[in-house]
């Protein structure tokens, strides 16, 4: 009997040590090789290499596009170059952890985010104030970035922000998080971004354009990191704070959002008395499901006098 219980119990042991292994994709640094081959630039800051996009006129109204969660920056494929073309400098970025960004090990929490955009900013040597646009996670470090350095802000976008702490669970516990996030909670994110989608079959390649930041090491920690010292915070102090300050704020939200709902639009707008555009049949991401619409809001929320000027002529 007790060579059974031993058998069982290293048997357990082992699947524990072995299984997040096997669940794991990451296997590679990120190297200079693989930036060298890479689409995009690349600014060294203090935490390592922050991996972004740069477009539009030098002279342009800048645009800072901060992205969610997990999704890198490709998911502004459908509004990066839009706005470019219409005469703004726009900035994308990977926040640490993610996409071609490094993974540095550290506490991933909210002044982390900030710090990170503010450098990028200085390296970038860009000092007047810039709009920023988030959307998920990204919505949340805009508002700590603008209350943080109001100086640095414009104007805010805000599409699906996160806007309630996250219950973190069995992941905040040390080990037993680890384990959960390498067997079971990375390796369901491919197919679960679907869910972003109202109609996730017209979007089939995105489960693969995900799964290529998962090969590298340091993705899964930044992850976890995340969600136990940022996503287990309220956020609610910074969107009160840019409402105290005055900042000009347009909120967008999707109708058919499953991945956070829909009832924060009502708490944002009990917060943030200014533009809203409420598009019924939108999910998580109305960016990449209705460009056409969002862009045109964008373009027109953001210009100066000067600027709107220049659209209507386009138009």
């Amino acid at each position: 009997m007790n060579t059974i219980i031993y058998l069982i119990l290293a048997f357990l042991l082992i699947t524990g040590i072995v299984l997040p292994w096997f669940r794991s994709a990451e296997r590679t640094e990120i190297s200079p090789g693989i930036r060298d081959n890479s689409s995009g630039k690349f600014a060294h800051l203090s935490l390592g290499y922050t991996h972004y996009d740069i477009a539009g006129p030098e002279d342009g109204t800048v645009i800072v596009f901060i992205h969610g969660f997990s999704v890198p920056y490709y998911m502004w494929d459908r509004n990066f170059k839009a706005l470019a073309a219409a005469g703004f400098r726009v900035i994308r970025f990977d926040l640490y952890g993610r996409g071609l960004s490094d993974r540095p090990k550290a506490i991933y929490h909210r002044r982390f985010f900030v710090d990170q955009l503010s450098e990028l900013l200085d390296a970038l040597r860009i000092n007047k104030p810039v709009h920023l646009v988030g959307n998920s996670m990204g919505g949340a470090i805009a508002a700590a970035f603008a209350a943080e350095f109001p100086e640095r802000a414009g104007k805010v976008v805000l599409i699906a922000p996160f806007f309630e702490i996250w219950r973190t669970g069995l992941f905040k516990i040390p080990v037993i998080g680890e384990y959960l996030a390498a067997c079971f909670l990375v390796p369901a994110l491919p197919r679960r971004q679907l869910q972003d989608f109202v109609h996730p079959e017209d979007f089939p390649e995105w489960p693969e354009l995900f799964q290529e930041q998962m090969r590298y090491k340091g993705f899964g920690r930044a992850l976890l990191s995340t969600l136990r010292n940022f996503l287990s915070k309220d956020p609610t102090p910074d969107y009160e704070k840019i409402a105290q300050d005055g900042k000009s704020t347009l909120l967008i939200w999707g109708g058919q959002d499953r991945t956070l709902g829909t009832q924060g639009a009502g708490e944002m707008l009990k917060i943030l008395y200014h533009d809203f555009l409420w598009i019924g049949p939108a999910g998580h991401v109305p960016q990449y499901e209705y460009l056409e619409l969002v862009n045109s809001r964008l373009m027109n929320f953001l210009a100066d006098e000067s600027g709107l000027e220049l659209l209507r002529k386009q138009a």
